[in-house]
């Protein structure tokens, strides 16, 4: 955990407030807030006409590849707080942006809140940070009974509902919001105000090519870079774009896992891949020293704030990968593909079935899911709700703790599809075909064709072959599994 210092860690405080910064090493104003950082993560601030913007992380326009400047170039091309969030949404990375008119403040994230925002309501000073135990420690807070039974009621590593933490005092904003500072509250603007026009995997493959490829030399110009591979789709297309755009410097690796003991082809077709593009490839086993990190670690996020399992792999990516970052493809496994409601039909969209794939077993949090979807409704957003839920409840909440996790050991993580102009571009597809990865194979087709040569897993399990065979088994067999594990799950708490 020494080997890196934290990045992407950072506190917003009031001016005349006094809160605990031991972590944060450099400063910044903007408005009448300061900004702690640690130092490390990059900063652009611009300052125009008594407007300022902060860009805080690594940020990138994909359409035209600008990010030297960037902050600059945002002020000097808009007027008002609707259009940064407009032009925003031309951008990728790893970032927040700050941004103040009139003495007022706002904090916009990227396209999943990669970087994780967590923000005080109702106490006597405001705090927006990184890590929600830099809070519950200055405040002295203790968790509110009704959200910490949510949070007991699901394994630690899957996320809570919506945008709430076991604290009533603390929120998280999630992707599609920004925070309005002043007033403490999170506020939802709409991607897509009219009904989205369909368009083919090859389209939607044409469309964001370039954008994925600026994104990735973005990294490929910061860091080495390290690219998890199994025998599956998402990776192999994170796979092809670095192996088109590295010139033979992104070496490729495989962690063990104890299914494997039953199926080797995520250990072993990784092996032909490389072999393939005559890359470096590594197979790495999983680090079984986490007690010695183990109490750091609860100092700095507490010792419910994360779960063993991503924690484990990240000090197993940070002892072999620390010199670099690691470049993943969740994003386009959850939207590229629809991985978590393939085709179901869209009135079948309800707070019971999000919470299967929430994996909460609590009524409070279907509870929370129906103000969730409420939400959307209102807002008249037209990008259909299973896509959201991917991209607020699974990517915002679920893996920004990971992000979390290997943001405080300091290990660079990153995804090269992190912009709302690609996540957006994929909702347009249809679900039916999106499953079949056919927008995977586009991207594959057109950037390293050579990769489809090796074929991809093969599901030997029947009953999930069965599941994915039709949009009505697959919504059944959701809350068949949902009930079996909410069995064991209480088994194994009582």
């Amino acid at each position: 955990m020494n080997r890196n210092e934290p990045m992407f860690s950072y506190c917003l405080i009031n001016n005349k407030e006094g809160v605990s910064s031991d972590n944060q090493k450099d400063f910044h104003y903007i408005g009448c807030y300061i900004l702690y950082t640690d130092g490390r993560t990059p900063l652009q601030y611009s300052e125009k006409d008594g407007r300022e913007l902060i860009i805080f992380g690594y940020a990138i326009d994909v359409f035209n590849g600008q990010s030297d400047d960037l902050a600059k170039v945002i002020l000097e091309s808009t007027n008002s707080l609707d259009e940064v969030i407009e032009y925003e949404k031309k951008l990728g990375g790893k970032y927040i942006i700050f941004y103040a008119k009139n003495g007022k403040c706002y904090c916009l994230g990227d396209a999943t809140c990669s970087v994780p925002v967590f923000y005080t309501v109702g106490l006597s000073g405001f705090v927006c940070c990184s890590n929600p135990k830099l809070i519950i420690d200055d405040f002295g807070l203790t968790a509110d009974g009704y959200l910490q039974k949510i949070r007991d009621s699901g394994p630690l590593n899957q996320a809570m509902p919506y945008d709430v933490t076991p604290y009533k005092e603390i929120k998280q904003l999630i992707p599609n919001h920004y925070l309005d500072i002043g007033e403490e509250k999170a506020v939802r603007f709409v991607n897509s105000q009219k009904k989205q026009k369909k368009i083919s995997p090859e389209k939607a493959a044409e469309i964001t090519a370039p954008m994925i490829e600026r994104i990735a030399k973005m990294y490929l110009s910061e860091f080495k870079i390290y690219c998890p591979l199994t025998s599956g789709r998402d990776s192999r297309v994170v796979y092809a774009f670095l192996c088109k755009l590295s010139k033979g410097k992104v070496l490729s690796y495989t962690v063990w896992h104890d299914r494997f003991k039953k199926d080797s082809q995520d250990w072993d077709i990784p092996v032909l891949l490389a072999k393939k593009m005559d890359f470096l490839h590594e197979q790495i086993y999983q680090s079984n020293d986490l007690y010695k990190y183990r109490d750091k670690m609860n100092l700095v996020l507490g010792e419910k704030g994360y779960p063993d399992e991503a924690f484990s792999l990240a000090i197993t990516l940070n002892k072999h990968y620390g010199d670099g970052a690691i470049c993943e493809g969740d994003i386009i496994g959850q939207v590229g593909k629809c991985s978590l409601h393939r085709d179901i039909p869209l009135f079948l969209a309800t707070p019971s079935y999000f919470r299967c794939k929430l994996h909460n077993y609590s009524t409070q949090a279907k509870k929370l899911l129906a103000e969730w979807m409420n939400e959307i409704k209102t807002s008249k957003e037209k990008v259909n709700i299973f896509d959201l839920f991917s991209v607020e409840n699974r990517l915002g909440r679920w893996a920004t703790q990971t992000h979390l996790i290997h943001n405080t050991i300091g290990q660079p993580y990153f995804n090269i599809f992190n912009s709302r102009s690609i996540i957006y571009v994929y909702t347009a597809v249809d679900r039916s075909k999106r499953m079949k990865s056919e927008i995977h194979l586009e991207l594959i087709k057109n950037t390293v064709p050579e990769l489809l040569e090796i074929h991809f897993e093969k599901e030997k399990n029947g009953l999930v072959n069965l599941a994915k065979s039709n949009a009505w088994i697959f919504y059944a067999a959701s809350f068949m599994k949902f009930f079996v594990q909410r069995v064991q799950f209480n088994r194994k708490n009582k």
